[in-house]
């Protein structure tokens, strides 16, 4: 499942890759740059399109106010001193930062006109693009592929994905990072497999760390599992050799766990294979 990742055109992240691949599009820039970009995932070859819901703005994300993300980012010259010692006791860090062009622009937004939308526009754009069931009408008219919905956390949400036209519902929360105390989406998994009741596939997304949470996710429902941070800090670490590695341990994870169990694969998963709380259960 791949994103608007900065830096990295989705044609050439199309290219690279060696079986289907999802195109993640969040509405940012309009709907006229929403169709520009999806006529090129169909050209660049993608097989489906994965619409985000639960993100109508951007929640609040404590580390990066800590960080002073806002300051060094858009902030003025005035407003950045204070983090030159940090920024000055990095030199490496600075020097290859500025080698390779300081702050990206995002190549998969490119508003007409004026070209890729700035880094440090991302998070007004969201508030400008909360997607709505109208949206996913029009969204289906431009393209024809399937279209999976992700940050689904209830079941008549479920329900009206499949209303509007999704092949797979992706359970998610975001990670957390959205909303603060809405359910795990293990928690939510049940929930919308029992509303989804066969009709699409339903996916889970958020808290998968190990092969545990894998099996744990597939014994409740789930098709398929999404790993984003895993992908991203193996990206962040090493590069492709960094996202193999970390698929490899969750792959090794995943094995070890069957193998524990005594499951003679992963079709073979279901409820038996985990202890559900009653408040759990939906019919």
């Amino acid at each position: 499942m791949l994103s608007t990742i900065s830096g990295h055109k989705l044609e050439d992240v199309k290219a690279g890759s060696s079986g289907p691949v999802f195109y993640q599009l969040y509405l940012m820039g309009g709907r006229a740059a929403a169709e520009a970009v999806m006529e090129r995932a169909r050209v660049a070859g993608f097989a489906g399109l994965v619409v985000t819901i639960d993100t109508p703005v951007s929640g609040i994300r404590e580390r990066d106010y800590r960080n002073g993300m806002k300051e060094l980012i858009s902030g003025s010259l005035l407003e950045k001193i204070p983090f030159l010692p940090q920024i000055l006791s990095r030199p490496g860090w600075l020097i290859s930062f500025l080698l390779d062009g300081g702050l990206p622009a995002l190549p998969n937004v490119v508003i007409p006109g004026k070209g890729p939308m700035p880094l440090v526009d991302i998070n007004a754009a969201l508030a400008r693009s909360a997607v709505t069931w109208a949206d996913l009408r029009w969204i289906r008219d431009c393209w024809r592929g399937p279209i999976v919905i992700k940050g689904v956390l209830t079941g008549d949400d479920a329900r009206r994905a499949i209303d509007a036209g999704a092949a797979a519902i992706s359970v998610s929360n975001h990670g957390g990072r959205q909303l603060d105390g809405v359910p795990a989406s293990l928690r939510a998994l049940p929930e919308v497999v029992a509303a989804v009741n066969g009709q699409v596939e339903v996916w889970m997304d958020g808290g998968i760390r190990r092969g545990t949470d894998i099996v744990k996710a597939l014994c409740l429902g789930a098709r398929a599992v999404l790993c984003g941070r895993a992908y991203a800090y193996g990206l962040a670490a090493s590069g492709e050799a960094g996202i193999a590695r970390a698929i490899e341990i969750l792959r090794a994870d995943l094995e070890r766990t069957l193998r524990l169990l005594g499951c003679p694969s992963t079709a073979a998963l279901d409820r038996t294979w985990v202890n559900v709380p009653k408040s759990w259960e939906w019919s």
